[in-house]
């Protein structure tokens, strides 16, 4: 098996830098819970650690990370993107 096909079968996420209020890492792809009926998707940009919930929405809602859970990912619950 060539290098290329070995890291083919891998997904690389990009950490935030931030971490849920259980001390678990928040990474891009992430579906986090931020209210106890309301889970997001982790969406990074291009510049530095700026990151939104996915899709976004400007209905003045802001949330902290320190109260948020991570509770699956993108890659592993493909119907949340629906």
């Amino acid at each position: 098996m060539s290098n290329k096909e070995c890291l083919d079968r891998y997904i690389f996420m990009q950490y935030t830098g931030l971490k849920d209020k259980n001390g678990v890492e928040i990474y891009e792809g992430d579906i986090v819970k931020v209210e106890p009926m309301r889970m997001e998707v982790v969406k990074m940009y291009n510049k530095g650690a700026y990151f939104s919930l996915h899709p976004f929405q400007d209905d003045g809602y802001h949330w902290s990370a320190l109260h948020s859970e991570v509770v699956s990912n993108i890659y592993e619950n493909k119907y949340f993107l629906k």
